[in-house]
């Protein structure tokens, strides 16, 4: 007997812009534009946690959280990039 997610496919879930960086105990959280958690990135601030756990940073883990959140711009950018040279192509092949 089929189980009632191949009768049923969950649609796949859209992250809608902007996604942002909030800053949580231990960690910051990438939400969507739904505040929806997205992804964490985790720091510790005691050096000495640190290295037993293998923890980042503060600024490391923020860093990485802001790079995640330009995600969707990134996407954009890169469509736009795509079109451009799919146009780019098409022109040239008419003449």
């Amino acid at each position: 007997m089929a189980d009632d997610d191949e009768i049923h496919p969950k649609a796949a879930r859209g992250f809608p812009p902007p996604w942002i960086v909030v800053e949580r105990d231990g960690g910051f959280c990438i939400e969507d534009g739904e505040g929806l958690a997205v992804a964490w990135t985790y720091f510790a601030d005691d050096a000495a946690a640190r290295t037993v756990t293998g923890s980042m940073t503060r600024e490391e883990a923020h860093r990485i959280a802001k790079a995640i959140a330009m995600v969707p711009e990134m996407r954009t950018i890169i469509r736009s990039l795509q079109d451009g040279l799919a146009e780019a192509d098409a022109d040239d092949a008419r003449g």
